[in-house]
This record gives structure tokens, sequence and C-alpha cells, in this order.
């Protein structure tokens, strides 16, 4: 992965963050997990930072870790011929990985998954999360809930692909995402919504003008 590792070692690096990995109190939210399950996330998961331009992941390889977006914008995509088609964005406090690589025999990503926006983040093999299946019964529930709520953004890309008007896309984009909208290039907007930059530049100066 084309990443790097700014970790130091295990008695620092969640020193910025009090001392627990990020992930503890997300898993926390989700449902409360056991003292062994919060020190074997402080022990296996790691900080990263990766600059814009660089990916997590890349068409071809098979997928072995997550990712907890707490700072940036990443977005995945596909290759047809030369033309690059995302197929996602997020932003931070958000879960970021190929699930093709989770539980069942892995698969090869189809998907490139690049930092749009220099991100912080933390990581985590998907190995340790099959650990936490068998010895912290707790993240079984942790885990079928976040998988409800990636379901739940299929769902959403699905919809939005298949709303014909190019104005209602912009509309339904800015509903779901409005933190993304003046954050990141155009074309990757565009893009996600499978319309020409052109095209999405007019709506926003019509938007634009109604607001005023």
């Amino acid at each position: 992965m084309n990443i790097k590792i700014y970790a130091t070692n295990d008695t620092d690096k969640w020193s910025e963050t009090g001392g627990h990995s990020p992930m503890v109190p997300l898993f926390n939210s989700i449902h409360p997990i056991s003292k062994g399950a919060v020190d074997f996330l402080n022990n296996k998961s790691y900080p990263v930072r990766v600059n814009k331009g660089k990916f997590l992941l890349k068409a071809g390889q098979v997928p072995d870790r997550l990712f907890l977006l707490r700072k940036g914008v990443v977005r995945g995509f596909i290759k047809e011929e030369k033309k690059e088609i995302t197929t996602w964005i997020t932003g931070e406090n958000e879960l970021v990985s190929s699930i093709r690589g989770l539980g069942l025999p892995p698969l090869v990503s189809e998907e490139n998954i690049q930092v749009i926006e220099s991100a912080q983040l933390v990581g985590l093999e998907y190995r340790c999360i099959d650990y936490m299946y068998k010895h912290f019964p707790e993240s079984n529930i942790v885990a079928r809930i976040i998988l409800e709520e990636i379901y739940r953004a299929a769902e959403e890309r699905a919809f939005i692909s298949r709303i014909p008007s190019a104005e209602k896309k912009y509309k339904r984009f800015i509903d779901t995402k409005p933190e993304l909208a003046d954050r990141i290039s155009l074309k990757y907007i565009a893009s996600y919504l499978s319309m020409t930059q052109e095209t999405l530049s007019r709506i926003r100066t019509r938007e634009a003008r109604r607001v005023k």
C-alpha cells in the first residue's frame, strides 16, 4: 500500500488521542466493548498520514485492512479504458476500504481508493477483525451495525445513479454530503454524478443565483 506509517512505538502512538485508538470510541459508540477489546484495538490499530493523491488501495490488489478516516477526503474509482469513474466519495468519521477482503475468501479489488484531500487515518488489518469476532463476542454486534451502514450507503449510491435529472442528482448530493460540495475538485463530483464538469458548473451557477 502506498502509505506511510507515522507511529513511532506502542507507548506513544496514541498520545495525541488521549491514550486510545480512535477506533475505541467508535466501537463503543455503536455497542460497549470489553477491556480486552479496547486493549486489542489500542495495540493492533495504528495511525497513518497520507498525502493528497496517494492510494490506500489499487485495483488488482487484495484488500487486507480498513481505515477510519479522521481528517481528509477519500474517493473510490474505477478505470474504464483511460477514463476514471468515481464510484464514491467520503469525508471524516467514516470507515474506508473494500469489503472484498473481509470475512469470506478475499477477492481482488476492482476499485482504486485514493486520498483527494490529505488525510489522517487509523488502520486495522482484516485478520485482526477476524480475531475480534472469535475472542470478543461484542465485536460481532459492532460489525453487524457497521455493515448495515455500509449497505445503506451502497443503496444511496445506487439510488443517486438512477436519478435521470442532473439537477436532482446534484441536489441529492448536496442534501446527503453538504460538507464536501466546496472542498473537492468539481471533476470528482461530476464523475460521481455521471455528468460533465460543464453541466455541473451550470447547475451550481443556477443554484447560486437562486440563493441570492
